[in-house]
């Protein structure tokens, strides 16, 4: 896990930098997405037409690809710009929402990971266990939900197969749940805290997603990335928490709240986290 001072120093380089990420998201969660990516020192360009989806990978800092919402040209547009940022060396993140929803999906996606190499999975358990069992011999899940995870692992079991799926696509590999793992093959770390209205409102995991692919771009490694990623994401959702309830206000003020706290947290203008 990155010590205080190593994220300190993540922060210190988005606000330098002010990394711009080209967003293939999921129009449900567009909006939160920019504003997210805005409130965390970043900017982000949402081109997701075939025709100028590497073109404008060229000129940001970082990809974020999220499989929501699946039709034949994004995922086309997601394997151009996934290509071109891989040809460019600039960090890509996978969110492959709902993997497991069709076998529309779970084959665009496993087309997808043929061509392009992500350094960062952002998943739910679930989802984890479709990517595995499309590229090995590990039976998939058989109740295949929407973008909600119908896994419910152990510790030992969700370890277990972060490990398994970073190591199978040589890549790191966050995936998260009422406990969050972030692994490289190599090293697994397990994240907590938190609050549970996360997951009461839509988006939470497409703005981690964006949050990590933001994160890349200060990080001395992907793995540390996902893990100030993560940290902070909980933190940041258990501080929106108590405001909201400082305030008696209900999901809305909670979803407002998420992001003032990142803005806060990230420019050092509140200290309560």
């Amino acid at each position: 896990m990155p010590h205080v001072t190593d994220i300190e120093i993540i922060f210190q380089n988005i606000r330098q930098k002010a990394p711009k990420i080209h967003c293939l998201t999921n129009p449900v969660t567009m909006q939160d997405v920019a504003n997210l990516l805005l409130a965390a020192g970043g900017s982000a360009v949402m081109g997701q037409n075939e025709k100028e989806a590497a073109e404008i990978t060229g000129f940001c800092q970082g990809t974020l690809l999220n499989t929501g919402v699946p039709d034949e040209a994004k995922i086309n547009a997601c394997i151009l710009a996934g290509k071109k940022a891989n040809a460019l060396r600039h960090p890509v993140v996978l969110d492959p929402v709902g993997v497991g929803a069709s076998a529309f999906r779970r084959k665009t996606i496993k087309n997808l990971l043929a061509q392009v190499h992500p350094d960062l999975i952002r998943c739910n358990q679930e989802e984890a266990a479709v990517l595995c069992s499309l590229f090995s011999d590990r039976t998939s899940p058989r109740s295949h939900g929407g973008v909600e995870s119908a896994l419910h692992l152990t510790e030992t079991d969700v370890c277990s197969t972060a490990t398994q799926t970073a190591k199978l696509f040589r890549t790191t590999v966050l995936i998260t749940g009422a406990m969050d793992v972030v692994s490289d093959g190599e090293n697994t770390q397990l994240l907590t805290g938190g609050d549970s209205r996360i997951c009461r409102i839509t988006g939470g995991g497409c703005m981690l997603s964006a949050l990590c692919a933001l994160f890349l771009c200060a990080a001395d490694s992907p793995f540390d990335a996902a893990c100030t990623a993560g940290i902070l994401w909980r933190e940041v959702a258990c501080c929106a928490g108590r405001r909201t309830d400082a305030t008696h206000g209900g999901i809305g003020t909670f979803h407002t709240q998420l992001f003032d706290v990142l803005e806060e947290k990230i420019f050092n203008t509140e200290t309560d986290l």
